[in-house]
C-alpha cells in the first residue's frame, strides 16, 4: 500500500468550437503524448490507463476500445469510466495506491461539434416520466436553478458575476474556447434559453481532451519534476430523481467534499484552500458549490460573489482558467479542472497563476442536477 501519490505530467489542448484538423484518434494521440513528455516518461513506464469518455458523446459503441491505442494502452492495464474526468482520476489514484499499481495516465476528451448535447442529455432521463417534459442538461439546470433562486433570492446580477468572473479569467488562458469579456449588462440582455438560465450564463459547445500523469511518492521524487500532491479525494451521488431531492442544495457535493476535507486535514475552506476550480455548469450552480463547499454558509453564494472573495486577487479565487463557462469539453470538464489546480500548485499556471497557490480544490460534476460529484484537494 503506497503512501502519497502526486500528479507530475499535465496537458490540456485549446478548447474550441470545432476542431477541423484532428480526429479524436489523433486528439487524444496527441495530448497523452504530451502529458508523458511533460512527466519524462515513456509509454513503457505506465503501468494503467484510465479514460473518462462517453459513448454517446463519441457516437460509437464501447468508444474506449478505439480510443486505447492512442491513449498510449498497448500492452497495459486499461479501464474506462463513463463518467466526468474528475471520476477518473479518483479511480487511477485508487489503483496507485492498491500497490498494484506505480504509474498512472488519464485521459479525457469531448468532441461536442460532432454531436447534438442538447438531444442526446435528453434520453438520459425517465422515458416515461421526465423526457416527454422536454429536459435535457440545460432545462433540468434551469429547474435547478430557479428553486436555488426562490429558496434563497438569489438575484439575476449576482449570477451574473459568475459569468463576468470567469469570463474575464479565460482571457488569461491561452487554452480557453471563449476569450473575450463580457459585463453584467451584456448576461441581462441575452435571451433566455431555460429559466432563470439566459444564453451567457451556460458554457458553450467545445472540442478538447486533457491527459494527467499520477505516480507513486518514490517515483515522484525520482521524476525531478514538480509534483501536485493529491492529499484529499472524496466522491458522492444522490438520487437520480429530480423530485427525490431539495434541488436547491448540492447535497452530494457537501458529503464528497467532507470526505476530501477530512483526508487533507482541512477544517475551514476559505481560509485554508488558496484556489478552487470549480464545475460551473451554469453561473447559478457556481454559487450553489460556493455552499455546497463550505466556502459560505447555505444561501450566502450570493453574498460570496458580491464580496469579491471569488475574484482574482480575493480570499479564494475561484476558476482562474475561466472554468467550464469559458470552455465546455463536456466529459473531460472535470479532468481540466484537476489539470488546472494541478498547474496552480505547480506554480506553472502562467499568467493565470494565484501568487502562493499551495492548497487548490478541483471538483467534477455529473449526472441529473448534480447527482454525481468528486473533490480532489492538492497541495505543493
Amino acid at each position: 500500500m503506497g503512501t502519497r501519490v502526486g500528479i507530475i505530467g499535465v496537458t490540456e489542448t485549446k478548447c474550441e468550437e470545432m476542431n477541423r484538423r484532428e480526429s479524436t484518434t489523433d486528439l487524444v494521440f496527441r495530448v497523452t503524448s504530451q502529458a508523458l513528455k511533460d512527466a519524462g516518461i515513456e509509454q513503457s513506464d505506465i503501468d494503467t490507463v484510465v479514460m473518462a469518455e462517453s459513448d454517446q458523446v463519441d457516437g460509437r459503441v464501447i468508444g474506449a476500445m478505439a480510443m486505447a491505442l492512442p491513449a498510449h494502452a498497448y500492452g497495459k492495464d486499461e479501464i474506462r469510466v463513463e463518467d466526468d474526468g474528475a471520476s477518473a482520476l479518483a479511480l487511477a489514484y485508487m489503483r496507485c495506491l492498491s500497490g498494484h499499481f506505480d504509474t498512472a495516465v488519464i485521459v479525457s476528451w469531448s468532441m461536442c461539434s460532432q454531436t447534438d448535447l442538447d438531444l442526446l442529455t435528453g434520453y438520459s432521463f425517465d422515458p416515461f416520466y421526465h423526457r416527454p417534459l422536454g429536459l435535457n442538461w440545460k432545462t433540468a439546470h434551469g429547474v435547478q436553478a430557479m428553486s436555488y433562486t426562490r429558496q434563497f433570492g438569489i438575484t439575476e446580477e449576482q449570477a451574473a458575476k459568475v459569468t463576468v468572473k470567469n469570463r474575464a479569467n479565460a482571457m488569461n488562458n491561452e487554452n480557453a474556447h471563449l476569450r473575450k469579456k463580457v459585463d453584467i449588462g451584456e448576461v441581462l440582455n441575452s435571451g433566455y434559453v431555460s429559466l432563470p438560465l439566459r444564453r451567457l450564463n451556460l458554457p458553450p459547445y467545445s472540442d478538447g481532451a486533457c491527459a494527467i500523469v499520477i505516480t507513486t511518492e518514490e517515483r515522484a521524487k525520482k521524476s525531478g519534476r514538480p509534483v501536485a500532491w493529491i492529499n484529499g479525494v472524496g466522491w458522492s451521488n444522490n438520487t437520480y430523481y429530480m423530485g427525490d431531492k431539495d434541488l436547491w442544495r448540492l447535497s452530494s457535493l457537501t458529503q464528497a467534499a467532507k470526505k476530501a476535507y477530512g483526508t487533507a486535514g482541512i477544517r475551514d475552506p476559505l481560509k485554508e484552500i488558496d484556489v478552487a476550480e470549480v464545475y460551473d455548469v451554469t453561473s447559478y450552480h457556481e454559487l450553489m458549490e460556493y455552499e455546497a463547499l463550505g466556502f459560505c454558509k447555505e444561501g450566502e453564494g450570493g453574498k460570496l460573489i458580491d464580496s469579491g472573495a471569488t475574484s482574482m486577487g480575493g480570499e479564494l479565487p475561484v476558476n482562474p482558467s475561466g472554468g467550464m463557462l469559458s470552455s465546455n469539453p463536456y466529459v473531460a470538464v472535470g479532468l481540466f479542472r484537476v489539470a488546472e489546480a494541478a498547474l496552480q500548485v505547480t506554480n506553472q499556471a502562467g499568467s493565470r497563476q494565484v501568487p502562493g497557490a499551495r492548497t487548490a480544490l478541483a471538483h467534477g460534476l455529473s449526472g441529473v442536477c448534480g447527482q454525481s460529484n468528486s473533490v480532489i484537494i492538492l497541495s505543493n
